[in-house]
């Protein structure tokens, strides 16, 4: 680390309670993103980092336009129990984060954390998922389950019985109910504004699920069947299972 670069590190860890953009002694402006992390199960119990998991490294990746990675990742280590730290001085941009906790190498990587932003709860897609830090420094929370991990997906809209392809214009939302096989009395569901093109569920605990997804309207009633996905597998720690595009019929 140079010596430029380790005195806008102090100066942002001095200011970045004021939550502004950092200004190097060479006139170049910097960024700060302050990550906090923590390990939990799926029931919300605080767990410690495993055995030999020391390393909590925390990736900024610089996104364009369109939301398409740009170069590498600045990555900025801390102690695993450290729970939070400021990344290094970031150019003022848009980015995708995530922490990996890792063992002392960093080639044992026990979890990784989605992008999902926990400090933006409210923050629609794009928000929700990437951190921009253009104009001011930002917060990314992020939770890791040690028991459970996400499905992850994308749906193609089409009109029932032509097949005719439709536009998020005719559909406010999508929604997918997550059905433990083991304990049906454990369903989950969530839904996603369908111009957000993609969704990312909450934490699931491991095991076996049957999915129904559907296109539904702001009141959360159906517009038309579900589509039924049968014994997909949530695996743990922190893992996100894709299902790929999902096709969603509307009546």
């Amino acid at each position: 680390m140079n010596k430029l670069i380790l005195g806008s590190l102090v100066l942002a860890a001095a200011s970045q309670a004021a939550g502004c953009i950092i200004t190097s002694d060479g006139g170049d402006e910097f960024a700060i993103v302050t990550a906090e992390w923590s390990l939990k199960s799926t029931t919300g119990q605080t767990l410690s980092c495993p055995p030999g998991i020391t390393i909590a490294a925390v990736y900024a990746q610089e996104v364009d336009a369109n939301y398409n990675r740009v170069g590498a990742p600045f990555v900025t280590t801390y102690d695993c129990t450290a729970n939070f730290g400021n990344t290094q001085p970031l150019p003022p941009s848009v980015y995708e984060m995530w922490v990996e906790l890792t063992d002392s190498s960093g080639n044992m990587v026990y979890a990784t954390s989605t992008s999902r932003n926990e400090a933006a709860p409210t923050e629609r897609f794009p928000d929700g998922y990437f951190v921009d830090v253009v104009d001011v420094d930002k917060t990314f929370k992020t939770t890791l389950l040690a028991d459970g991990g996400y499905f992850q997906f994308d749906w193609d809209l089409r009109r029932a019985g032509t097949n005719a392809p439709l536009t998020c214009a005719e559909v406010p939302k999508v929604a997918i109910l997550s059905t433990s096989v083991t304990n049906p009395n454990n369903s989950f569901d969530d839904r996603f504004f369908c111009d957000e093109n993609y969704g990312l569920t909450g934490g699931l605990l491991q095991g076996t699920y049957t999915l129904e997804v559907s296109a539904i309207n702001t009141a959360g009633q159906g517009l038309g069947p579900q589509t039924q996905l049968l014994n997909k597998q949530i695996s743990s720690p922190n893992k996100v299972t894709e299902l790929g595009t999902i096709m969603v019929r509307v009546d």
